[in-house]
């Protein structure tokens, strides 16, 4: 008797089967799923009037191993036996930019064949476009608006499939990228821009512990996923004073933030930023977002990076990321 089972995850997912065919053509299989899931997503995004996503290539080949790390370890949803969250695991791969993930799970006792894999995989798309608020996790994050890429991971293997979406808000150039390990003594510096049309806001950096390995029964159980609440936030410098017209004259107002300060650090008139990254906290994971809003708006802002830093208590060797 046949049977066949589909796991779903507040913002993740899972798939599952085997099948019987070489590389190429398994190669060919998975190229050809990932673009009709952008097709699919990209359709469900117009009918709300929300611009295409296009395909990353980083993400997607980042997903693809996550996946196949999966499968190996027996793990459905957001985490494996690491202990990683999506955006540890994206930044420490070399991505640089804003990251939400979605995650599905199939399993079966039989093989599946290429039209049961694109069945299974446009069930999950419509599973999660069906989400009912507030448990419409997967549906938010496919109608992201400020997402402008997406990455898809596809594995399949011993009985098990395995697909996540990797939606990418990339609105920051960065000409020196923050390194992924640092020592607590160690400077930690970078600089970028918003791309045109975009303006930087603020910067928070999130600390939390070092990740622990945990066992594929514990990784299974976790639901969801976030950053950590323990977080500073850090503003623009404010470029100086300003006049301004009073009863008998003119005064010169200093101008600051509300809480009375300055900011924190440089943006240059061309929008180019610079930042050295405090680590207060002791060793764990340090998480740079920076924020970015569209010039003129007062809409919310975008947070355009999930970069995490490694830090521990000798300094490690410092790996940039790469696009």
């Amino acid at each position: 008797m046949k049977t066949l089972s589909l796991a779903l995850l507040t913002i993740a997912f899972t798939f599952g089967a085997t099948l019987a065919q070489g590389e190429g053509a398994t190669d060919e299989t998975r190229m050809t799923l990932r673009a009709e899931l952008v097709r699919m997503i990209n359709h469900d995004r117009a009918k709300f009037g929300l611009g295409p996503v296009q395909l990353d290539t980083q993400a997607s080949a980042i997903a693809d191993a996550y996946c196949q790390t999966q499968i190996r370890n027996g793990t459905t949803g957001h985490f494996t036996t690491d202990g990683e969250a999506p955006y540890m695991r994206y930044s420490f791969a070399g991505g640089n930019d804003g990251v939400s993930e979605n995650a599905a799970a199939w399993s079966a006792n039989y093989n599946f064949s290429d039209r049961a894999l694109y069945d299974m995989m446009r069930r999950s798309e419509a599973a999660m476009m069906s989400e009912v608020a507030p448990h419409d996790g997967h549906r938010k994050t496919i109608l992201d608006p400020a997402a402008t890429h997406v990455g898809i991971g596809l594995a399949w293997g011993r009985g098990e499939f395995r697909l996540t979406q990797e939606f990418i808000r990339r609105y920051v150039e960065w000409t020196r990228p923050l390194p992924r390990t640092a020592s607590a003594a160690q400077p930690v510096l970078c600089s970028g821009r918003a791309v045109p049309g975009f303006v930087v806001e603020a910067i928070t950096v999130h600390h939390e512990s070092l990740p622990q390995p945990m066992a594929a029964v514990t990784a299974n159980a976790i639901m969801t996923y976030g950053l950590p609440d323990r977080r500073r936030q850090y503003l623009p410098r404010l470029r100086g004073n300003f006049t301004q017209q009073i009863s008998g004259g003119i005064r010169e107002v200093r101008e600051t933030y509300s809480d009375g300060s300055r900011g924190d650090f440089q943006v240059a008139p061309d929008g180019k930023f610079t930042f050295a990254v405090p680590l207060p906290d002791g060793p764990g994971i340090y998480t740079v977002v920076v924020w970015v809003r569209p010039h003129g708006s007062s809409g919310d802002a975008i947070p355009a990076s999930n970069v995490s830093i490694k830090v521990e208590r000798t300094a490690g060797t410092p790996i940039s990321g790469t696009r």
